[in-house]
């Protein structure tokens, strides 16, 4: 039995939460939720004084999650993942048309899945055209009116300060392998201009850690077919981590690599369809989030 007269958590104070999370900045977060810094400060203290634990760790420069905040984050996530999915439902239940939607050749195999069922859930009379491709190409065509809506490799200089997604990116490798301790060292990687492949192979390089390119594939699975069969390492999100796929760290004298960012990308006038699989694609891919995070902990 629950315990009675618990507090209701606003889902602004979630969102509020999450955005400060994924973008480990006061300031950015108050952009991507549409407050002044100092509500955003607010919002964090009244939701402290809910919980009765401190959530965050500050100081001059970032925020970051304390462990009660860590798993704070998780029933934020799986809270607003709900209440979108609700209101996505009923607020645009006889949506009708097609959407065009680009994803990136790499993780986009890996999101997919989720993104499409959320949809088809509240949206079955909508057709969805799904295009695979490299992020380059990918924001040409969305800048360009091709695509309604497409996910790539976010490149601030060019996509501005907002992403929907950042993930440590990690090496991995088959369960009980041994392409980890092959000289050279065997990597799958995508293919060039892939980000993270430029990612692992600057930080192999910074190391002069020795290595060959045993397999490229233009797909995360070609990828994932070469680290299963004990082949190659790759660098993969954390999301991909199965019990068949490990994560490989320091102790195997890899070096780390950091977290990768997506950002999602709107064609002008894109309309109401396009919208509504927006919101879908942020769900999704905070609850892919919320996987790479309980793994990462």
């Amino acid at each position: 039995m629950l315990t009675p007269n618990l507090p209701n958590l606003d889902m602004d104070l979630a969102r509020t939460m999450v955005a400060i999370a994924d973008t480990g900045n006061f300031s950015r977060a108050a952009e991507r939720v549409h407050r002044s810094a100092s509500a955003i400060s607010l919002q964090v203290k009244k939701l402290e004084d809910m919980v009765g634990r401190d959530l965050f760790r500050r100081d001059a420069r970032s925020v970051a999650l304390t462990a009660d905040g860590e798993i704070f984050l998780g029933y934020a996530r799986r809270l607003l993942k709900l209440n979108d999915e609700a209101f996505s439902r009923f607020l645009s239940p006889c949506c009708e048309g097609s959407v065009r939607l680009g994803v990136p050749n790499d993780n986009g195999v890996v999101a997919m899945p989720e993104i499409l069922r959320r949809f088809a859930r509240t949206h079955p009379k909508v057709e969805v055209e799904v295009r695979l491709d490299r992020t380059e190409e990918l924001r040409r065509r969305c800048w360009s009116g091709e695509l309604d809506l497409a996910v790539y490799s976010h490149d601030e200089r060019l996509d501005g300060p907002d992403y929907i997604h950042s993930e440590p990116l990690v090496w991995v490798g088959a369960r009980g392998g041994l392409a980890f301790a092959e000289t050279p060292l065997p990597l799958a990687l995508a293919d060039a201009g892939c980000a993270w492949r430029g990612m692992a192979l600057a930080a192999l390089d910074a190391r002069d850690i020795d290595y060959r390119v045993a397999y490229t594939s233009e797909f995360c699975t070609g990828q994932l077919a070469a680290v299963a069969a004990d082949l190659a390492i790759a660098p993969l999100p954390i999301s991909v981590v199965s019990d068949d796929i490990v994560q490989l760290g320091a102790e195997r004298g890899l070096p780390p690599l950091g977290n990768y960012r997506m950002t999602l990308a709107r064609r002008d006038g894109a309309g109401p369809v396009a919208d509504a699989l927006a919101a879908h694609v942020t769900a999704s891919f905070c609850a892919i989030a919320e996987r790479g995070t309980r793994l990462f902990a």
